[in-house]
């Protein structure tokens, strides 16, 4: 076929427009006007360790998937969630979830993952694929070593929780206290470290700090043998529904009765029904419920049959609503626009706090009356005035 030289003119203006409009960013395309759905990945632990929690962020990702779209979607357009199971006992398949979350399946933005450990592999692949990320229970460990630009999370300022622990603990009299850590790294060694750096601000030693070394261990009496010889007042260790009975049965089986301390993940349904006893001689720090906490219960409980048991299945909610609002903002941009949609979102109304606005690493402002101290009383989490 011969073609003249206006017509070949005319092909190289559209290819260099091609080029422009459509490859010089991919992540940044607008989302088609007949694009009828908007895809948001989901990464929570569905099975294995932390599943009772997976599952909870997974519905209350749902939920605010499913009240954006009853109100007519972002600027007209459904959002769809594509939920994925990644769990700390699972962590390698995780780059394998998001390579298909991002290539596959195309999503504009994922909320999660679950736990720090399970995210540290990903990190890097949304970076480099420039997709938003929203974790709903992530620590700022993560951001450590690596400013991943591409990374948020809705999940609350844990060093404000830690500092009410520990007046707690001095309250109380709990000036000798032994760190429990499963291992030296995320959640675990971020709240052990924090513990550390704030205890002498409240009159608290440290006696002792024990690394177990193994988050999936359920055998625990050498560990408490050694917590034993110390005879601190208190011990800090971070449980939760995988192990926390177990922790507290074998403390009770080889005569330790001390108190016991730990975070929010101590507040766990599961457990108050295996060793409602045991648990009143814990005492753990946890998010103040807000009034819009309680309506989203509510509606939560309606959708799925009963009350949220965990804090992160408020913040999911919001995690997917800062990526709508993100995205209306950014006008269904994705990749960089939408990221930096989601960097100047300020005082944004959240049903985890009152107000979600970012700091400079991506976390989420938390104010210092967001925690309250809880126990278990006649087999029922209740608050603790001191």
């Amino acid at each position: 076929m011969k073609f003249n030289n206006k017509y070949i003119a005319i092909i190289a203006i559209l290819a260099i427009l091609a080029i422009v409009g459509v490859y010089k960013s991919p992540t940044n395309k607008a989302i088609s006007p007949t694009q009828n759905t908007i895809k948001i990945g989901g990464i929570s632990a569905l099975t294995g360790v932390g599943v009772a929690i997976g599952q909870e962020e997974r519905k209350g990702a749902l939920l605010a998937i499913e009240e954006v779209n009853a109100r007519g979607g972002v600027l007209g357009h459904d959002l769809e969630l594509i939920s994925e199971d990644v769990s700390i006992d699972k962590i390698k398949s995780g780059v394998s979830v998001v390579r298909k979350l991002i290539d596959v399946d195309k999503v504009v933005a994922i909320v999660g993952p679950q736990w720090d450990e399970p995210a540290a592999p990903i990190l890097p692949i949304i970076e480099e694929s420039k997709v938003p990320m929203v974790g709903a229970d992530s620590s700022p460990m993560l951001k450590a070593e690596h400013d991943y630009k591409y990374f948020f999370s809705t999940w609350y300022d844990n060093r404000v929780g830690i500092r009410e622990l520990l007046r707690f603990a001095q309250s109380r009299g709990l000036k000798n206290i032994t760190i429990v850590k499963p291992i030296a790294a995320g959640f675990w060694e971020y709240t052990a470290s924090i513990f550390k750096k704030e205890a002498p601000n409240f009159g608290v030693k440290i006696v002792d700090e024990i690394n177990i070394g193994d988050p999936l261990l359920l055998d625990f009496k050498t560990t408490i043998l050694k917590v034993k010889e110390k005879n601190p007042d208190a011990v800090f260790v971070v449980t939760s529904d995988y192990n926390q009975c177990i922790f507290l049965k074998q403390s009770d089986q080889v005569g330790y009765h001390g108190v016991s301390l730990g975070t929010e993940s101590s507040g766990d349904p599961t457990s108050l029904s295996q060793c409602p006893k045991l648990l009143e001689n814990r005492y753990f720090s946890t998010p103040v419920q807000t009034d819009r906490y309680k309506e989203f219960a509510e509606r939560f409980k309606n959708r799925f049959g009963d009350y949220p048991r965990f804090p992160s299945a408020g913040t999911a909610y919001d995690a997917v609503m800062v990526i709508a609002h993100s995205l209306e903002v950014s006008e269904l941009q994705g990749g960089a626009v939408l990221r930096d949609a989601i960097e100047k979102i300020k005082d944004f109304k959240g049903v985890s706090l009152q107000s979600i606005s970012f700091n400079n690493i991506g976390f989420v402002d938390t104010p210092e009356d967001s925690f309250e101290i809880n126990t278990v009383r006649d087999a029922k989490f209740v608050g603790v005035e001191y």
